[in-house]
């Protein structure tokens, strides 16, 4: 189901029967631009210093950065309980 330089790019095949997968693909990859984008923004957030990740916008920006790692999670968590893909059987039958 997995690419190894995209792992959570679903394939032709894995739409067919989880459609869900694509937009939550790219609802990831978006968030994950996201996140880049408000570092490069607010680099204090990256920061030793707790004051600088304490001003209001660091502050916020962080917290979106907290809430996309639950989402991560979460779509990790959705992408691992779908059904595995079925082993071949050892019978020579066409599947119809």
């Amino acid at each position: 189901m997995k690419y190894p330089q995209c792992p959570s790019c679903p394939r032709a095949e894995d739409l067919a029967f989880d459609p869900e997968l694509a937009p939550l693909a790219l609802l990831e990859a978006a968030l994950a631009v996201a996140v880049q984008a408000l570092i490069a923004r607010n680099p204090e957030m990256l920061s030793e210093r707790e004051h600088l990740r304490k001003a209001p916008q660091a502050a916020a920006a962080l917290n979106i950065v907290v809430l996309y790692r639950e989402m991560h999670d979460a779509i990790d968590e959705y992408r691992d309980l779908l059904p595995k893909e079925l082993a071949p059987s050892d019978t020579d039958d066409i599947p119809f």
